[in-house]
């Protein structure tokens, strides 16, 4: 059975998923991930061109392709911005059971500018950068991805509420894959997860 983890970013998919993934002893992949390791950018500026958007959004989808041919049972943390490919929403259901990890949009965007990450200087109107404004760009992308939401509730088969710590979320997340591996007999028995 592949669990397929979707949701804003800084929902906790990637979090949740890895350490999941180490409790029940299943492979975990990130498609954010995969899609970088196969375009292999040559320096950072490379991944604010809109081609590098495009592909990455195409090399997502492949991977979600690959990992659907293969047998084993996985956990799979999809990149926000696979929602945009139109396909995309109709072919996860159909690879696997797919999760929705719901984060309150406040929670995620206070969460993702406490991290700090990438932020741009925005210019100011007369050139000058120092009058510009700071732009946290995580903090821009779950801005950006909230009004997926109801697109992912629509997709999802479950849905996991994670505005909590990672260790309750990660508990909460195990409990959910093995119930669903009992309700649904799958390959992966209840008992060897």
């Amino acid at each position: 059975m592949k669990c397929i983890l979707v949701g804003i970013p800084n929902a906790g998919k990637s979090t949740l998923g890895r350490r999941a993934a180490d409790e029940l002893g299943l492979p975990f992949y990130d498609t954010d991930e995969l899609a970088v390791e196969r375009m292999n950018p040559q320096s950072i500026f490379d991944m604010f061109r809109p081609s590098f958007f495009q592909r990455a959004i195409y090399e997502q989808v492949n991977a979600l392709i690959e990992l659907s041919h293969t047998d084993e049972s996985a956990i799979i943390a999809t990149g926000a911005p696979l929602l945009s490919d139109a396909g995309c929403a109709d072919i996860l259901p159909k690879i696997g059971v797919v999760i929705h990890v719901r984060r309150s949009v406040d929670s995620a965007r206070n969460d993702a500018i406490q991290r700090g990450g990438l932020t741009l200087v925005s210019v100011g109107d007369d050139g000058n950068a120092l009058k510009g404004s700071e732009i946290n760009l995580s903090a821009r992308a779950v801005e950006e991805y909230a009004s997926d939401l109801p697109l992912l509730e629509k997709i999802s088969d479950f849905t996991l509420d994670n505005d909590g710590d990672i260790n309750s979320g990660t508990d909460k997340l195990v409990a959910l894959i093995r119930s669903i591996c009992k309700m649904q007999k799958r390959d992966v028995e209840y008992e060897d997860i």
